[in-house]
């Protein structure tokens, strides 16, 4: 598809709180999990619709039955309740519009598509499988645009008459004049301007009486009121032919945005067949919703003058405006989500209602793997003492197990660790455990401060380094060499716990 970019410049549409209230939509096929893509493009259409007082409207354009996948509408609208993004209209909530399953709304697509007939804006293509494969190869082959030749378009009433009596089957193309050219103005491309000569007769109702997309999606925002159409960039091509098709029908059509393209990190288009595109995988390994719609957000857009990058729902409302739509490819960066995760989880961490929140999140993951009888409280304890050395929840069960189950000192990398320690320090703890074991026992774990002034003092008496010692014990705790500081960590276990640790280990090692 060839189309000119006439002006670059943005359009400029005010989004502030009294403009005019929107109606928008997120309208996805159920072909498969919701992708980072897809959230995108919800996420924007939202935060349009909050930040006007509008509406938000959620459709499933399901008339692609050969590519439907079972199941897939329920997921879908489960990520996005996950994410927060909860439509004014409906399949669950239902709404003046209903129904928002386009397979229950055949009818007036194919009342639509006879008006179109009527008024010469599209025919009947009775064409064969076999003469379109045979014009498609000819085109190739000459070079040519890989568009139908509008054969039937000139058939004569009567071939017309007698093909329908001889049940022959046909689609509906959409009769797209040859000369002219459609002007639009894009709230991120700017003026775009497409010549009618290299476009397709699309076809608009399919041989089985569904619709295309091309046809659906033009009768549907217009029967639903739809004012605005974001969507991603590889639907600009077929714009010209929804123009067209507003045009024929006498309809104003909405305003366009069309979103731009998502980069993995090697600057090549993201694919849907990769995993780590799917919003199921960033909800299984435990990223924070009000991060994951942070750095979504950011994929095409920025808070303009403002310099916070660190934004919940309410903060991407407040500072969302069409005019910070921007046009270069946006690349999908892990690292830069892990930090944006982590910047949300301390923010949650600093409030009970937030730290509580996170020990609801954390709960499930612990208990189906490592311990099921951890409390609230405890969870709360370890989130708050590791919370500035992990990226997600998951790295907890997965990188400090150690707070649910004794650590495993067989393991390929603690016997590496356990080589560096040093050994004037290892021999006062496992030679002489009375001199560990004894004043620990006394000791009073309430705070970590009294720990750690332990570790010190123990360290003078007996001619070692306070750091050497934390090390040693942290071995013993965690059998690892990195994590939140060891006082703070003994803390958490609490004195029975590391007392037992510390005496298990001594008998492990002295067999």
């Amino acid at each position: 598809m060839r189309f000119a970019r006439v002006k670059l410049a943005f359009r400029n549409y005010s989004t502030t709180a009294s403009s005019a209230p929107v109606r928008v939509r997120f309208a996805p096929s159920p072909t498969g999990q919701l992708h980072l893509g897809g959230l995108r493009t919800a996420l924007y259409n939202y935060l349009l619709a909050r930040k006007t007082n509008g509406q938000f409207l959620l459709r499933i354009e399901d008339t692609d039955q050969t590519r439907y996948v079972p199941g897939a509408v329920e997921k879908l609208m489960a990520s996005l309740s996950w994410a927060g993004i909860v439509p004014d209209e409906g399949p669950e909530i239902g709404g003046p519009h209903s129904p928002y399953y386009q397979s229950e709304r055949t009818q007036l697509y194919l009342d639509r598509a006879n008006q179109l007939i009527k008024d010469g804006h599209a025919y009947r293509c009775f064409c064969s499988t076999e003469r379109l494969s045979s014009i498609r190869e000819q085109r190739k082959q000459q070079g040519h645009v890989l568009a139908y030749d509008k054969h039937c378009s000139h058939l004569t009433g009567k071939q017309i008459q007698s093909h329908l009596e001889s049940r022959v089957p046909f689609t509906v193309r959409h009769n797209v004049p040859l000369e002219g050219s459609t002007t639009m103005e894009d709230l991120v491309h700017g003026r775009v301007q497409f010549q009618h000569h290299v476009l397709d007769d699309t076809i608009l109702l399919k041989s089985d009486g569904f619709p295309t997309y091309h046809l659906a999606n033009v009768v549907d925002d217009h029967a639903m009121g739809i004012t605005h159409v974001l969507r991603g960039e590889e639907w600009l091509p077929s714009t010209p032919k929804h123009l067209l098709l507003y045009k024929a029908f006498g309809w104003t059509a909405p305003v366009f945005g069309h979103l731009p393209l998502l980069l993995n990190e090697n600057r090549a288009k993201l694919s849907k067949r990769s995993g780590h595109v799917h919003v199921e995988h960033y909800i299984d390994q435990g990223y924070l919703p009000e991060a994951v719609n942070n750095f979504v957000a950011l994929l095409g857009w920025h808070p303009g003058q403002s310099q916070e990058e660190i934004m919940d729902m309410n903060d991407l409302v407040r500072l969302f405006d069409l005019n910070h739509l921007h046009r270069a490819a946006a690349v999908v960066d892990p690292m830069k989500l892990g930090w944006i995760n982590k910047q949300h989880l301390l923010r949650r961490a600093e409030s009970p209602d937030g730290l509580a929140s996170l020990v609801d999140d954390l709960a499930p993951l612990v208990q189906q793997r490592l311990d099921k009888s951890a409390s609230s409280q405890y969870l709360g304890q370890v989130i708050s003492t590791v919370k500035d050395r992990i990226r997600v929840l998951k790295d907890i069960p997965d990188l400090c197990s150690y707070f649910f189950v004794p650590p495993d000192y067989t393991r390929p990398e603690a016997e590496t660790l356990k080589r560096k320690l040093k050994q004037n320090v290892w021999q006062l703890v496992v030679e002489d455990p009375d001199t560990v074991l004894k004043p620990m026992q006394q000791l009073s774990f309430e705070e970590p401060g009294s720990i750690k002034d332990w570790i010190h003092t123990l360290s003078e008496d007996h001619g070692v380094k306070a750091n050497h010692l934390m090390m040693v014990l942290r071995y013993i705790m965690t059998g690892t060499s990195v994590g939140a500081g060891v006082a703070d960590t003994m803390h958490v276990l609490g004195k029975p716990i590391c007392t037992s640790r510390l005496q298990n280990f001594v008998k492990s090692e002295n067999k």
